[in-house]
């Protein structure tokens, strides 16, 4: 047990607790400075707004509040859309709506314009405000490899203690709370290059009277920037609660997820000898 031999059971979780908040700390700095730079640029309209804070997810909510507010959607007692009235389609996704027939949950809604999503994103990929698959990879991998590094540490030290009798219940415990906080942080993020972020934060700037209190033509586009959360305690609230009966989620979230919060907890007291 060369490595960390001068180490005591109870230096080393003091040792392992530390480089874990130092990894949480690496974990965010990593995606908020190293994403691509993009190129800056506008969006044109409310489905690349939409796409561009929230993906599909957050696309669908928008158009289905756009459609609600307009008169041409109506939600029943058990939470489900209703065509009333066609012909008011002002984009692609909207019209994807319209043309379904009888009942439909929102997660309904969301598969119908899954291919208008797609076709968005890749303009806003193009355009620099979005990164592709490969650039997404990569910083997600560039995220959790702190993470990964100190668990490899993590886990030499567990079976070098383990092999001379050492317990190292404790240190187990922090390992599992590693590897849950190193795979919330590979799968948390937002795809936005540095130039879509900018725009993100714009328009939450510039829109902050949509939050409050949107009208019937803003609908659409305050939930494209906010979410369904903007329609509490507006006529159009049937549509957020469709929502969260439907699918249990409000479209997304506009900017970068996955703090990854605190990893010590009460076990560093020492791991055995």
């Amino acid at each position: 047990m060369e490595l960390f031999a001068s180490y005591t059971g109870g230096d080393f979780l003091v040792f392992y607790c530390i480089m874990l908040v130092t990894c949480i700390f690496a974990g965010l700095w990593i995606p908020a400075n190293l994403r691509p730079e993009g190129r800056r640029g506008e969006v044109e309209d409310m489905e690349e707004v939409a796409v561009l804070t929230g993906g599909a997810d957050r696309l669908s909510v928008a158009v289905l509040s756009s459609l609600f507010a307009k008169g041409a959607l109506d939600v029943d007692e058990k939470k489900r859309l209703a065509v009333r009235q066609t012909g008011v389609a002002e984009n692609a996704s909207e019209r994807a709506i319209l043309a379904k027939v009888g009942g439909f949950r929102a997660a309904e809604a969301g598969r119908s314009i899954k291919a208008q999503a797609a076709a968005v994103e890749t303009r806003l990929i193009r355009r620099g405000l979005m990164m592709d698959e490969g650039e997404r990879w990569k910083l997600r991998a560039l995220s959790a490899a702190p993470y990964a590094a100190l668990i490899a540490i993590g886990l030499y030290r567990q079976q070098a203690g383990s092999a001379i009798g050492e317990p190292t219940g404790f240190l187990v415990a922090l390992i599992i709370i590693t590897l849950v906080l190193g795979l919330l942080r590979f799968v948390t993020g937002n795809p936005r290059t540095m130039a879509g972020n900018e725009i993100v934060r714009s328009l939450e700037q510039n829109s902050s009277r949509l939050r409050r209190a949107p009208q019937a033509n803003e609908a659409g586009y305050a939930v494209a920037i906010f979410g369904t959360g903007v329609l509490v305690g507006t006529p159009w609230e049937p549509v957020h609660a469709a929502r969260q009966a439907g699918t249990g989620g409000d479209g997304g979230a506009s900017s970068d997820s996955g703090d990854g919060g605190s990893g010590c907890g009460g076990g560093c007291g020492g791991c055995g000898g």
